[in-house]
């Protein structure tokens, strides 16, 4: 199957990756598509894909983001789908990117995995299921919009339809979001009314994780965002972050990454951060 962005959903791409929009009325539960696909020098000639053994690459360590996703796998009997929970802590994992075998990614906002699947998100926090057995529905959705597409850019837009088709659940954190000023619990209590023991509640199941816990990550993603656009003194990012001091960001940032601001800056290439998510 090939892409040719008929339908101009293309945000964004790489030698191995193509990221697409999603319906605009699944925005506000979807952050985009994903295709990873194998690169050219690992497709054989004349048009059909294979891959190869990648010869055991490095591991790529994934930047946690308070979300979660689904993968579906393409073989040509069928998409092979696995649930990934809203992640808290760095994971690593086989890197396989661009050699391995084609994979279509829905990657959530916050909350938007509660809202299609209605499994509370503490359930599933840094954790992964086959999607026939943690939402059925969804895995039958996807093989239908996968045998019926004509090619990539099709499946998208069948994927697209799909989830247009049901109804989400309403989310007890995508109401608490909007506000682009809100960047800590205390903020988002005051703003809100509810105690942080009640938001805390509400994060839990909507995100997978409590409030404070939420906002740790969030800063974090802040953080790499600044670090891979060029290194900046830790100290002042420690200050635009809204950090009692550098000892105080640096020690969050291991916790969530498991590596220092220093040792991330060194071995950048081994951690994935998906580009397009906040």
């Amino acid at each position: 199957m090939c892409f040719s962005n008929r339908f101009s959903t293309l945000m964004y791409r790489t030698a191995t990756h193509l990221y697409l929009a999603p319906h605009p009325s699944l925005r506000p539960y979807v952050a985009h598509y994903t295709y990873c696909l194998p690169h050219p020098e690992h497709c054989a000639a004349g048009g059909s894909r294979q891959w190869r053994d990648p010869n055991s690459p490095p591991p790529l360590v994934l930047i946690p983001d308070a979300s979660g996703c689904l993968v579906f796998t393409l073989l040509p009997s069928g998409p092979r789908g696995v649930l990934y929970g809203p992640t808290t802590q760095a994971v690593t994992v086989h890197n396989d990117l661009g050699v391995g075998p084609p994979r279509f990614f829905v990657e959530f906002r916050p909350g938007g995995l509660f809202a299609f699947t209605g499994i509370p998100q503490w359930e599933l926090s840094d954790r992964t299921w086959p999607l026939e057995d943690a939402a059925p529905e969804l895995y039958v959705m996807a093989c239908g919009a996968f045998s019926q597409a004509s090619d990539l850019d099709d499946f998208a837009v069948r994927m697209d339809a799909a989830l247009l088709a049901r109804d989400p659940v309403p989310s007890p954190v995508l109401p608490l979001l909007g506000s682009k000023c809100l960047s800590s619990q205390q903020a988002l209590a005051a703003s809100s009314g509810y105690s942080s023991r009640h938001l805390s509640r509400l994060f839990r199941e909507g995100a997978g994780m409590g409030c404070k816990a939420y906002f740790q990550v969030l800063r974090v993603n802040a953080a790499i965002r600044a670090l891979q656009a060029g290194p900046p003194s830790l100290t002042r990012l420690a200050q635009e972050l809204g950090y009692f001091d550098q000892s105080h960001f640096i020690h969050e940032f291991k916790s969530v990454c498991g590596v220092s601001p220093g040792r991330y800056l060194a071995h950048m290439s081994g951690f994935y951060k998906e580009p397009l998510k906040p």
